[in-house]
């Protein structure tokens, strides 16, 4: 599987940089016992405002194993999209600022649903009026699967999050990255892996770009059609045209699809590419960012 992992490592990572100057957040780091394994604890860093405030902008990061609190467009650039909010940021399975090397525990445990419960009780303990969130790649599967789960949400953005299959994003991935002359024998080694995944009932031993049976069982069988029309709060999807880790066609197609009375508004970035730059820029374009602020102010 080393050519595998070599090729999907691009797929749902995190965006890293952004030349937009810092907030005035001051990050406090807490941690929680998880209601559903009591031997673990959750870790969250809440970024409070100069002045008090009652609402919340959730920011989840992408699916590489590193701390969010590293990650500098989380820091910097998405807290303006809610100027108004306190900023809160939940490390996945064992993560942290000062972990450099990808913990086994992180492979083992780290799942889109295992993200969903941790967020959820951290929110439901913080208890803010207002919750707004945010997510970009994978990080947009988790905040539609979020919107699912707890309805008090008040609202939420998705970008770059991919169509109804992960599998047809990761194709896409593979088709945009390869040299034609290996793209069928890389598409036909991960439509194995894919099969054997799928095909599972019992976990096995996986390790593939830093994610386990798990998160692999999951995001391969994921119907992102099914999450989003069964929640019900506002939700913007957004989609970059220049998206080479998932297919810009697919997620217009799932858009197109989606139940005209589900309060999902969709817009597209012709330009951009997957984290939200244009050509070779390191800055997360300025429209996009606007358009997610100007969007939240609606609601």
């Amino acid at each position: 599987m080393r050519k595998l992992n070599l090729l999907l490592a691009v797929i749902f990572l995190a965006i890293s940089h952004c030349s937009i100057a810092a907030s005035e957040l001051t990050f406090g780091t807490h941690t929680l016992k998880r209601s559903l394994a009591s031997e673990s604890k959750i870790t969250y860093h809440l970024g409070s405002r100069e002045k008090p405030t009652n609402n919340l902008l959730l920011i989840l990061q992408g699916s590489d194993c590193r701390s969010a609190l590293s990650i500098n467009s989380i820091k910097s650039a998405f807290p303006k999209v809610r100027p108004d909010a306190d900023v809160l940021l939940i490390e996945k399975w064992e993560l942290s600022p000062d972990i450099n090397a990808c913990p086994q525990a992180y492979i083992d445990n780290d799942s889109p649903s295992q993200r969903v419960s941790d967020a959820k009780q951290v929110l439901k303990h913080l208890r803010y009026q207002s919750v707004y969130v945010l997510g970009g790649s994978e990080g947009a599967v988790i905040a539609v699967m979020l919107r699912k789960a707890l309805p008090g949400i008040t609202a939420t953005i998705a970008f770059n999050g991919g169509g109804n299959s992960f599998q047809n994003d990761i194709e896409h991935n593979i088709e945009a990255s390869t040299p034609p002359e290996v793209t069928g024998a890389v598409l036909e080694e991960f439509r194995g892996f894919a099969d054997k995944i799928r095909e599972s009932d019992k976990a096995f031993a996986v390790d593939s770009s830093q994610h386990g049976y798990k998160w692999w069982k999951e995001m391969l069988t994921l119907e992102q059609t099914k999450v989003i029309e069964s929640g019900k709060t506002p939700l913007l999807i957004i989609q970059s045209g220049q998206d080479n880790s998932v297919d810009p066609e697919q997620t217009h197609a799932m858009v197109e699809s989606l139940d005209a009375s589900g309060n999902v508004d969709y817009q597209f970035f012709e330009q951009l590419d997957h984290g939200l730059r244009h050509d070779s820029s390191n800055d997360i374009n300025n429209s996009a960012l606007t358009a997610m602020r100007e969007w939240f102010q609606k609601h």
